[in-house]
């Protein structure tokens, strides 16, 4: 069996999987077009250092995300498919590093192309790397880490490297990216090794300058704002409580249901992987079982629980499951089954890229962002109010495709102050809002779309 040639075509396979759905759709309104409409806002302002969000400082978020996606919109544009391209070029790069850094570890090619084609056909992996989210660049920057950290078992100078992209992965989400010198302590210790100071010392200033300097900037110019707005964030995402308050206590038995749940048809194999490594007692292949145990760990105590935390994860569960699958398959089977599955993933790769239909999740919005956009003045803002109802989601779209500012109202009495005092001009609202508006107000609709309805007063 050659093994150059199907690592070339799930490489191919996985590059037309990945690239050509970019066509099509539009973005989600939660990260996918919050991160979006802040790099455009970065492409017309100009402004790298001083990211904003809706007019007011972006503080919540590191910005190599948000750089990322400015830089392709300089370059080719603002659209939707520039907005997803990172998280689609970075899950490439983790398929491909998973196979480098499975032949190192596991130490042969043929278990690298299963850990190879496990990965590439992980379909929660596969699912957000159409997302113009963190999500999977972040997983990427993690891989490259751990990666550079396993090279320096031979060469220290790849120490450096993994302070390096430990910073980036920090840049990319902060509370996560710190997560990995603990992992890296926490194989020190397992492993009994011992890393040289004299490069372990500038890797940690590496690692840890980029984000001191971000936050020490934030800090020294925003002040108090900075800490409320973090505050208010960590509270909501890592250390609030929860309702009921015994879910404190049950974040492990969540995302052991959750990876039950959305990790088929390999959760058999990995399970059987993780089991081999400990049981065996293989030292060379511990720093796998950290890996899993640390992303775990720090997923299932923090508040917020969702599988997608645990995708820096998916990379070592696509190793332990071609640890599992050449135990449990016989080596010939195993090779016929490549033969088979690699053009059907082939096949499917190029089913999706021609039929692909997108997800259009900005129906209703679209419309919307674009009437408020030619009613308004370049510099004025307009109102938005959907039931009273916090819908971050389409005030991330409105901004995201149209190209003024807003201010969300979420207390009735709070939009009617708003129009008694014609503190805006222009409204989007929901119809059932505008119906009883109208009987008292004197306005001109400028656009209706679905549940919403953008209208002028006069």
């Amino acid at each position: 069996m050659n093994l150059r040639v199907y690592f070339w075509a799930t490489f191919a396979f996985s590059a037309i999987l990945l690239l050509a759905p970019l066509r099509t759709g539009d973005l989600p309104g939660y990260d996918d077009a919050l991160y979006a409409h802040i790099a455009k806002d970065i492409v017309r302002t100009g402004d790298w250092i001083n990211i904003r969000s809706n007019g007011y400082p972006a503080l919540e978020h590191p910005p190599l995300l948000a750089w990322s996606e400015a830089v392709l919109f300089s370059v080719f544009g603002v659209s939707d498919a520039m907005a997803r391209l990172p998280a689609a070029l970075s899950a490439q790069g983790v398929i491909v590093l998973v196979y480098l850094l499975a032949k190192k570890l596991l130490g042969n090619r043929w278990q690298g192309l299963l850990a190879m084609f496990v990965m590439a056909t992980s379909l929660y992996f596969l699912k957000y790397a159409a997302h113009a989210m963190t999500d999977v660049p972040f997983t990427f920057l993690f891989l490259c880490a751990i990666s550079a950290w396993a090279l320096a078992d031979k060469n220290p100078r790849w120490y450096l490297a993994a302070g390096f992209f430990t910073a980036l992965a920090a840049f990319t989400r902060s509370m996560m990216g710190f997560s990995l010198p603990l992992l890296f302590a926490a194989d020190c210790l397992v492993r009994r090794r011992m890393p040289p100071l004299r490069w372990t010392a500038p890797a940690l200033v590496i690692a840890a300058l980029p984000a001191v300097a971000w936050y020490g900037h934030l800090m020294h110019v925003h002040r108090d704002f900075f800490v409320q707005v973090h505050s208010l964030f960590l509270e909501h995402e890592v250390f609030g409580g929860l309702q009921p308050p015994w879910r404190r206590y049950t974040g492990v038995f969540e995302y052991l249901w959750m990876i039950s749940k959305g990790y088929w048809p390999w959760l058999p194999f990995m399970i059987t992987g993780f089991v081999l490594v400990i049981r065996e007692r293989r030292r060379d292949l511990y720093l796998l079982i950290t890996w899993v145990a640390v992303v775990f760990i720090l997923c299932s105590v923090t508040r917020s629980r969702i599988l997608r935390y645990m995708l820096p994860a998916f990379p070592a569960f696509a190793m332990l499951s071609a640890i599992g699958l050449t135990r449990l398959v016989p080596d010939r089977h195993l090779k016929l089954s490549l033969r088979i599955l690699v053009p059907l993933f082939g096949l499917a790769a190029i089913v999706v890229a021609i039929r692909q239909p997108g997800h259009w999740n900005a129906t209703d919005v679209r419309p919307m962002a674009l009437a408020a956009t030619s009613a308004t003045s370049p510099g004025e803002r307009f109102g938005f109010y959907d039931e009273g109802q916090p819908r971050w989601d389409e005030t991330n779209q409105l901004q995201w495709y149209g190209d003024r500012f807003l201010d969300a109202y979420l207390e009735r009495s709070k939009l009617d102050e708003a129009i008694a005092s014609r503190t805006q001009t222009v409204y989007v609202v929901d119809k059932a809002t505008f119906e009883a508006l109208a009987a008292r107000e004197r306005l001109v609709v400028v656009a209706a779309s679905g549940h919403l309805v953008c209208f002028r007063l006069l």
